[in-house]
């Protein structure tokens, strides 16, 4: 009988995720697959929210290196009174880009990154039931394919990412459908397919149309993801050539999605079909046991939060579980914390959701809605932004904010060394250029701003990027966000500008930079204009 401190049901991104985090912070973990990887699943569009995820599971240098499609952004076509409108990632400050993915190659980089992590794991693995002391889960009962015997695994802890299947709520029925978003959604994908023109080419285009909705997601420069949500629950009796034909009804009848899929385009997959998309279990913890991902709800696509909620869950579960392990806190803590922060994070998404299916609203609707949803006593965002930064799923990320808070303690720990002479190091983690603004209302100290230079890190957030460089810019009299500043806000980006055109070197160490642009640097920040002046230039 198999002992662990960690049992995981299912290797799709949400078990891989609590698997692969779960090991690498010392818990042996055991991951049961019942299928095999590669594998076909919906749900091509991510994210920027997973990409701290993807850092802490060890996953992320892969999939860089994937070919994946950089998402830019988001495009929408006749959602509410507004024709046409974008949303840029760049533009939370955060991160550029998110991925566009073949979702088989996707899952099987992340289940190799738990295998890595040191998480053994199973496929062709089925998990036939828990096992049961009271009502606190202690294990499964679990056959491999072509096996005739069972095998009893058990552990302190039972996570099921089991999707939607949802093993262990169907056995407590704990399963609730969301009225009014029992949708059908229908994919395939098509070669020789187009894209929108620049600079929209890597965007993920949404189109509204009158029953229903569809998405073309760019995967590679020929091949496409071509999607239909109808806004009904479809009907069960209809046969898969029924389907297919109103698909491709659908696709056809878009005059504004045929246009940019173009005429030659051809499809190269069959048509599949999911329905049941938008559910939630009345409670997602319990003794001995976590539900992530699928297994603990979903809401439906048009946000594209399937892989973030299932990969944000089964982070903050192994955070949870390491936490323990650690002596943190003890058990109970776990299930209180977890159960709280998925239903707040599930709450806002969803109630977004249900606000963004009102199509007669405007998009400053939906943006203030969002400033609605976020609005906390420290927040004090732009409906625009609050919009952004909900839909890319940095809102409650618990692993954003763990690599913003380190970030901004390195930082800050940073800026209380001087150095009063300036050098020619060998090697630079960080330049930092301290300016004092007078603003032209006659105040009478001036505001201390620090601009950092750091090497570009993809996990980490940061206000301009150039090739190799994060610019940041702490401004404590401007609650650290200066391009809210107008007076600063233009200074700044032209200062961003100019450092972009210096730093031309591809891979350069920040100490030769250092070195070869340091006059032009500094005459730059010299003359940012009225009010700025150059205080001094430390680094280490």
């Amino acid at each position: 009988m198999d002992t662990w401190d960690l049992i995981v049901i299912g290797g799709g991104p949400a078990g891989t995720s609590v698997a692969a985090c779960a090991a690498r912070g010392g818990l042996r973990v055991l991951l049961l697959e019942a299928d095999v990887h590669p594998r076909v699943h919906v749900g091509e569009s991510l994210l920027p929210g997973i990409m701290p995820i993807l850092d802490r599971m060890g996953a992320l240098a892969e999939v860089e290196a994937a070919g994946f499609t950089r998402k830019s952004g988001t495009t929408h076509w006749q959602w509410g009174a507004t024709p046409r409108w974008d949303l840029w990632f760049s533009d939370t400050d955060a991160y550029e880009h998110a991925y566009l993915v073949d979702r088989a190659r996707f899952d099987e980089i992340l289940f190799h990154a738990a295998e890595r992590a040191g998480a053994v794991c199973h496929t062709h693995a089925a998990v036939r039931a828990p096992l049961w002391d009271g009502d606190r889960c202690v294990g499964v009962r679990w056959r491999r394919r072509g096996e005739e015997h069972e095998h009893e695994a058990r552990a302190r802890w039972t996570v099921d990412a089991s999707g939607q299947a949802a093993l262990l709520a169907r056995e407590l029925g704990l399963r609730e459908t969301i009225a009014g978003l029992q949708h059908q959604a229908s994919w395939a994908h098509y070669e020789a397919a187009g894209r929108l023109p620049a600079p929209r080419e890597r965007q993920a285009l949404f189109v509204a149309e009158r029953d229903h909705w569809l998405w073309l997601f760019p995967l590679t420069p020929t091949r496409a993801s071509i999607g239909m949500v109808r806004l009904d629950p479809g009907d069960d009796r209809e046969s898969e050539a029924t389907r297919g034909e109103r698909f491709a009804a659908a696709v056809a009848g878009s005059t504004l999605l045929a246009g940019v899929l173009g005429a030659g385009a051809q499809r190269v997959t069959p048509v599949r079909t999911q329905r049941d998309w938008s559910y939630r279990m009345r409670r997602v913890a319990g003794p001995g046991y976590l539900l992530v991902g699928d297994a603990a709800g979903f809401i439906d696509p048009v946000l594209s939060t399937g892989v973030f909620l299932a990969m944000h869950a089964g982070f903050h579960a192994a955070e949870l579980l390491c936490g323990e392990l650690r002596g943190e806190h003890d058990a109970a803590a776990v299930l209180e914390r977890y159960q709280r922060h998925h239903a707040e994070l599930f709450g806002d998404l969803l109630r977004m959701v249900r606000f963004y299916y009102q199509q007669t609203l405007t998009r400053d609707d939906y943006f203030w809605e969002s400033k609605r949803i976020l609005l906390r006593e420290d927040t004090e965002l732009r409906p625009q932004k609050a919009f952004l930064i909900l839909t890319s799923g940095l809102v409650r990320n618990l692993a954003y904010a763990a690599v913003s808070d380190a970030a901004q303690a390195r930082r800050s720990a940073a800026l209380g060394r001087d150095e009063t002479t300036l050098h020619d190091p060998e090697q630079l983690g960080f330049v930092c250029c301290q300016l004092e603004f007078r603003p032209a209302d006659g105040a009478e100290e001036p505001a201390q701003l620090y601009l950092l230079i750091e090497p570009r890190r993809v996990a980490e957030p940061t206000l301009f990027r150039t090739r190799n460089w994060h610019i940041n810019c702490l401004a404590p009299r401007y609650a650290n966000d200066p391009i809210r500043e107008p007076a600063l806000a233009g200074p700044l980006r032209a200062l961003a500008g100019q450092l972009q055109a210096l730093d031309d070197v591809e891979g350069e160490a920040l100490a030769s930079f250092w070195r070869r642009r340091r006059a032009a640097l500094v005459a730059a920040l010299a003359a940012m204009g009225p009010g700025f002046a150059l205080a001094r230039v430390f680094g280490e």
